[in-house]
């Protein structure tokens, strides 16, 4: 059979089907033989015996469980492609890990299906890659080219007069056809795919050095400082610490007026890996802020082993802060606490002037949000210093980096 050949309606295709789940194999296996389009020619329930049966029956394709007891998905494709260059593989996984898609896509895959999705996703990639057609659903679709992404700062301010303390950098997707994309449109993809770990990287590289360049200009005291967001798999990333000291150092910023903001859900997946983590950045010198506080998993039994700097409230609770029955009990609750030790407060979502002076109320004097302003450009962003410090903005110094950034 040519691989390259459209398959017609009486073609049968040998499979054989890798999971460590014998009762999940033998479901896959049951569902899969009811199509009269595959011939199920043999299963395994570890990786060693997957590549052991694909040796021997030289199958169509092989579909593959990405986690399996003696060895993860990419380590078995690659071994199976040292021997057999023709064999399609579908990775079939529940696997949220970060890396997990792309690892495999590198070693070999052709595609990739989520267990959680109905048998007839996983029939039609089978039949698909059979014939050595791409599956329109692949996910790195999805993702922006990394010309494509641009930062965006959102001014985090004073409540009692709105002077700029500092920025949260947030990237965004500059796309071809559909413009200027948030966020939430991307990241989780990029997330999955392991591509978040270059995003970061450079949102890090360009938010230090721009921090910089705003604290040259007006250097106010305290200094400026630059929030940037971490995902969860930075935690299992030994790469990671290394990159972020060399992006402080080579962008020449103060580690103290860099805040790494964590979410808190990162500390359900592993708490001991994730408290010594967050203790390296913490060594690194860098500030740790809790993003999110109380909208899931408030860790306060951390608070203790975790030296965090700062707590960013939710929006969650910002939006309802002026309800009835709402949440400012919680958030002056919120407040107390950080005070108590010895934390910075940042307010989230603050949009109306009333919520300023509720938050104000009781005690909070940090926030920001779309009252202040949305995220927007460095250059809109020098605009806003301009006018929190009037007397302390100074021209711009001709240099190569100034010039390379006025021509972005």
């Amino acid at each position: 059979m040519s691989n390259s050949s459209r398959r017609s309606d009486d073609q049968v295709y040998r499979v054989v089907v890798v999971d460590d789940h014998e009762m999940i194999l033998e479901s896959i296996v049951r569902l899969l033989a009811a199509d009269p389009r595959i011939n199920i020619v043999g299963t395994a329930l570890t990786g060693i015996e997957g590549i052991e049966s694909v040796r021997d029956q030289s199958p169509d394709v092989l579909v593959i469980d990405y986690h399996l007891p003696d060895m993860d998905a990419p380590e078995a494709i690659a071994a199976i492609r040292n021997f057999d260059r023709d064999v399609k593989i579908v990775t079939l996984s529940g696997s949220e890990r970060p890396g997990a898609q792309l690892s495999s896509m590198k070693a070999g895959s052709a595609t990739w299906v989520r267990k959680t999705r109905a048998i007839h996703e996983l029939i039609d990639a089978i039949l698909l890659v059979a014939v050595g057609e791409p599956r329109p659903t692949d996910e790195r679709d999805r993702l922006p080219t990394m010309d494509e992404l641009v930062v965006r700062y959102q001014p985090v301010v004073k409540l009692y007069d709105e002077r700029i303390v500092g920025f949260e950098a947030l990237v965004y997707w500059q796309h071809p056809e559909k413009g200027l994309l948030p966020p939430d449109s991307f990241l989780p993809v990029a997330i999955e795919t392991g591509f978040i770990e270059d995003v970061e990287r450079w949102v890090r590289e360009q938010a230090f050095g721009q921090l910089v360049q705003w604290q040259q200009r007006c250097p106010t005291v305290p200094r400026l400082w630059m929030s940037v967001n971490l995902s969860s798999g930075s935690v299992a990333d030994p790469r990671f610490m290394g990159s972020l000291a060399r992006a402080i150092t080579d962008s020449g910023v103060h580690a103290r007026d860099v805040i790494v903001e964590i979410n808190e859900l990162i500390l359900l997946d592993d708490p001991e890996s994730a408290v010594e983590f967050l203790s390296q950045l913490s060594d690194l010198g860098v500030r740790l802020a809790l993003e999110k506080f109380g909208s899931s998993f408030s860790p306060i039994s951390y608070m203790h082993r975790i030296s965090f700097d700062c707590l960013k409230i939710d929006r969650s609770f910002t939006a309802k802060l002026l309800e009835p029955s709402g949440t400012m009990s919680l958030v002056e609750s919120i407040s107390k606490f950080a005070g108590s030790m010895g934390m910075m407060c940042v307010v989230e979502g603050v949009e109306h002037f009333d919520q300023v002076i509720a938050l104000r109320s009781v005690g909070l004097d940090i926030g920001q949000g779309p009252k202040f302003s949305p995220p927007i450009s460095a250059q809109n962003c020098e605009v806003l210093l301009a006018r929190s410090f009037p007397h302390s903005v100074r021209s711009p110094q001709p240099s190569s980096s100034n010039v390379s950034t006025s021509t972005r």
